[in-house]
């Protein structure tokens, strides 16, 4: 209709991860080159844009900003939700924006993870324990159940949803747990994260 607003969702086959984040009780999500999406600061999702190499639509722009706002608010809401991350530390030096952008992000990553219902970890290039983590993906899990979770796993202009029929799926939460096994504690990830943040900021000067 003449007049009428249409907002933007993001992307088609993303639109079934935001049902998921809303309905699961506990996601685990893996962050191998990016920080992941609902951990984004608006300065460093916008910077993402820019990194394109192409003029982006400014409110898709606008709308995926807004999007990744609303999520934020999650991590800090009532409810019974549970978030666990586990970030390469290739994604925490990856300049995106520049020093300045990634030492913000990086600051709010340790802000994140004081919230009583979000546990973030960090795997340093010097870990002693090789887990394969060169790909994104997210565990949805409902309930107690292991046998109703479901997968998401991005690629390039796509992601694939695996759901409990297929046998890939189990393989995810394990490879999850080792991951988290292969990391720095709570604590010491985020020691790490800021003493990280403080380096690019000197590096401003």
């Amino acid at each position: 209709m003449a007049g009428e607003t249409t907002l933007y969702l993001g992307p088609r086959w993303f639109r079934a991860y935001r049902d998921l984040e809303l309905g699961a009780t506990e996601i685990m999500e893996v962050g191998s080159e990016i920080i992941p999406g609902i951990l984004q600061t608006e300065a460093y999702t916008r910077a993402m844009f820019a990194a394109y190499g192409s003029e982006p639509d400014e409110e898709v722009v606008k709308e995926t900003v807004a999007i990744r706002a609303e999520r934020r608010t999650r991590l800090d809401q009532a409810g019974e939700t549970h978030y666990s991350f586990v970030l390469s530390e290739s994604s925490l030096r990856r300049q995106i924006g520049g020093r300045s952008v990634l030492a913000g992000q990086l600051r709010h990553l340790a802000e994140v993870s004081l919230l009583p219902r979000v546990t973030l970890q960090v795997v340093p290039f010097d870990s002693q324990s090789y887990q394969p983590m060169s790909f994104n993906f997210t565990v949805f899990r409902f309930g107690r159940d292991m046998g109703d979770d479901i997968v998401y796993s991005e690629m390039f202009g796509g992601a694939v949803y695996l759901d409990k029929p297929t046998e890939q799926v189990p393989v995810y939460p394990e490879l999850f747990g080792r991951l988290r096994g292969a990391a720095l504690g709570p604590m010491e990830s985020r020691s790490f994260i800021l003493e990280l943040a403080d380096q690019f900021a000197a590096q401003q000067t």
